[in-house]
């Protein structure tokens, strides 16, 4: 059996869902980041400690030893939100 690389598959994605997180995991984004979560929102906050906190929350979900250096190898997608629909585009 072959042994597992520390931090996991980090060629796997990862979809973020803000709605699913416990309030101890939202605390522990919030305190990585140094942040709230609603001024985390605002433009032209930078995105990458946020992204790198949810991606130590999600992935100590399965493996508790998962490090914050181990988040910045992984690859993250956004879940999209709802598109506005496009005022220039044929109605159907």
């Amino acid at each position: 059996m072959a042994a597992k690389k520390p931090g996991g598959d980090l060629g796997e994605l990862l979809s973020l869902d803000l709605d699913n997180l416990s309030i101890d995991e939202i605390d522990i984004i919030e305190e990585i980041t140094g942040g709230s979560l609603d001024e985390l929102k605002k433009p032209g906050t930078r995105r990458g400690p946020m992204l790198r906190a949810m991606a130590v929350v999600l992935k100590r979900r399965t493996d508790p030893n998962f490090s914050i250096k181990d988040a910045g190898r992984l690859r993250i997608q956004l879940k999209p939100g709802k598109a506005k629909p496009d005022p220039t585009a044929p109605s159907a």
